[in-house]
């Protein structure tokens, strides 16, 4: 599954009521007014010196000014060269100082709101623009810009899904998948309305980063959303057999296959697993269809005939066992032998049945397959138990066996 996407949520700017910030005033204190001039003068680290010295020696009077002021200056630091990952930190730690600021003075919410709002979009933008380069140039390094934009962005107005999703798509196209989990994890808890690709990387992120559990909750409630999704189903049957779930798994396979029966790939997993589970009869009669739905396919003819070889050989075991009873009797009854003889023809028969699929399978796969020498093995045995002796000599190097008395071999 490609889980690179390109489409970003656009930016709407009617939604935001913007405030024109005008120059703070220092309120008496020289370092503040001092660290303002530098930073219109764009001299940031001066800017922040300064600030933090009036922080330092301020009386309360000015001190919840002094925190805008240092907002500012982080914020204006961060977008001029700042690297992405200390360009998240000095948004994180201006949000901080704006909070400590409307905490010390209420009356100051509104500015700071207006300020967050501006940042806001200005944030967005940048990540749109980065992002977008990223696409025309293939650049990673644009594309972690371009996150860190849009996790400025979230810091600035946490309660907005949308920048959690951008971060996450600039996330995936810079080849950082286990950072793309937590954006997109709070994006699917932010928003009512999430799209079913979201559902597939996120799902798909957890199955590849081991996260078993939290791939099939939240696989489990997309596909509840999406009952029509393949692509969903897929992967919450894909992380059931990953995580050793095989009732599950089977019980989902049943449940898909009556709501599309002519899907061979679903025919093909159940089959198989119901194969691995020795459910012999149930398996063959849901790997043929798999095969007739999708005759191309070398591993439902494989398996068909394998399911039928594996009952072939289980009726054998049952065979010796009910032979060894028989030998422990002073004189077994003609009833006995009468069915010891019906057992030996079935295991006859179900040998024989099970050539014309491995057969088939065999054609498919031609010379270079790596499936190849477990057909051919699968082939001798059925040739062998149905007494083909030319036949099984045939694949017996293909199947990695020698007839007796050519020496060697299993």
């Amino acid at each position: 599954m490609n889980l690179r996407r390109s489409a970003l949520y656009a930016l709407l700017l009617s939604g935001f009521i913007v405030f024109t910030m005008g120059a703070c005033s220092g309120g008496g204190n020289p370092q503040l007014s001092a660290a303002e001039d530098a930073l219109e003068n764009q001299n940031y680290e001066q800017a922040l010196q300064q600030v933090n010295t009036a922080i330092e020696q301020d009386t309360a009077n000015t001190l919840a000014r002094a925190r805008l002021v240092k907002a500012r200056i982080l914020r204006g630091m961060a977008d001029s060269t700042t690297p992405p990952d200390r360009y998240k930190e000095m948004y994180a730690e201006a949000r901080e100082m704006e909070e400590e600021a409307v905490s010390m003075n209420p009356s100051l919410r509104s500015e700071v709101q207006g300020q967050k709002q501006l940042g806001y979009i200005q944030q967005m933008q940048g990540g749109i623009d980065a992002f977008n380069k990223g696409n025309q140039t293939g650049d990673s390094t644009t594309f972690v810009r371009a996150a860190a934009y849009f996790h400025a962005a979230r810091q600035l107005e946490p309660d907005s899904a949308s920048p959690y999703l951008n971060e996450a798509f600039a996330l995936l196209n810079a080849g950082q998948r286990p950072e793309v989990i937590a954006p997109l994890e709070t994006y699917v808890q932010k928003t009512d309305s999430v799209a079913p690709n979201t559902y597939q990387i996120l799902g798909q992120l957890y199955l590849t980063n081991d996260q078993m559990e939290d791939g099939i909750q939240l696989l489990e409630s997309a596909t509840e959303e999406y009952p029509d999704n393949d692509e969903l189903s897929s992967l919450l049957l894909n992380a059931y057999q990953q995580s050793g779930n095989t009732e599950q798994a089977m019980e989902r396979y049943r449940r898909e296959i009556e709501r599309d029966p002519e899907n061979p790939t679903y025919r093909y997993n159940y089959g198989s697993l119901l194969l691995n589970a020795d459910r012999f009869d149930e398996a063959i009669e849901q790997l043929r269809r798999a095969a007739e739905l999708d005759p191309d396919n070398v591993k439902a003819h494989y398996n068909l005939g394998a399911a039928y070889v594996n009952k072939g050989v289980a009726v054998n075991d049952s065979i010796g066992a009910f032979q060894q009873q028989l030998d422990e009797k002073e004189s077994p009854t003609q009833e006995d032998k009468q069915k010891l003889q019906s057992m030996v023809n079935e295991r006859r028969q179900i040998f024989m049945d099970a050539i014309s699929p491995l057969e088939e399978a065999q054609e498919l796969a031609g010379p270079n397959n790596s499936y190849r020498q477990d057909i051919c093995s699968a082939l001798f045995t059925a040739y062998a138990q149905t007494e083909q002796m030319e036949k099984a000599e045939e694949v017996s190097e293909c199947a990695g066996q020698s007839m007796p008395g050519n020496g060697g071999g299993n």
